[in-house]
């Protein structure tokens, strides 16, 4: 039993991020330019960005977090989340990331996403490639009222974990970032690194988050062999 396979099989339900492990969200509308578009509302409003690493950010959500006004706030989690729903109509799906699921989901096993992303932008690409039965209303997403709850915040995760009804140390989260681990471990639960490429591996190694996975490969295969459970 490879050390995948034995992971699995012991879990109840698994979470994911969705960006990364599940597609490319902005590889057809890059995020970069989605920051800028922040950035320029911001300046509109009369609150231009300042602070030096938020003037060359290319992390909308990072922008989000810096707003401390409500009703800005507001305006660009608005802004935010349509040009989330427009990336994700033209995301590249992460490869062999739908025949994983499918795998895990077969077993008996439930899924879950975990996201800082908007639900409604999740929901748009679940839909665009009908894997939308498979999750059924189990997203959950960045909260619209207080940014400071995405992750590495545990709230996507504790909510996920009440909803699905299981011990959290009975789920698992597969994620590409330190944020990612961070918010699992918040929450007790165990976390597996899913990286696109080796470049990517030092950065959660080196944050002391390990196993860590390149690509979905392995990931598949071990959950073709999944055993069904008893009550799957």
């Amino acid at each position: 039993m490879s050390y995948l396979h034995g992971l699995l099989s012991g879990v109840e339900c698994l979470l994911l991020d969705f960006d990364g492990p599940v597609c490319r969200l902005f590889s057809g509308y890059p995020a970069g330019d989605v920051a800028a578009t922040m950035r320029a509302y911001l300046a509109d409003h009369g609150r231009p960005v300042t602070d030096a690493g938020l003037i060359v950010s290319t992390d909308p959500h990072e922008i989000l977090r810096a707003v401390t006004d409500s009703a800005l706030s507001a305006g660009m989690e608005l802004l935010l989340t349509e040009a989330e729903e427009k990336a994700a109509r033209v995301a590249e799906p992460t490869l062999l990331a739908d025949a994983f699921i499918r795998a895990v989901v077969k077993s008996g096993r439930a899924v879950a996403i975990t996201t800082n992303n908007a639900p409604s932008a999740v929901d748009a690409y679940l839909q665009e490639h009908d894997l939308k039965d498979v999750f059924e209303q189990r997203i959950f997403g960045r909260s619209t009222k207080d940014p400071a709850l995405m992750k590495p915040h545990p709230d996507c995760l504790l909510r996920a974990v009440e909803a699905v009804g299981v011990r959290a140390e009975a789920c698992l989260m597969i994620g590409d970032s330190v944020a990612d681990a961070e918010a699992a471990r918040a929450a007790n639960v165990p976390f597996l690194g899913c990286v696109r490429s080796k470049r990517r591996v030092a950065r959660l190694q080196g944050a002391e988050f390990r196993p860590v996975v390149v690509g979905m490969s392995d990931l598949a295969a071990a959950a073709a062999g999944l055993s069904v459970r008893p009550n799957g």
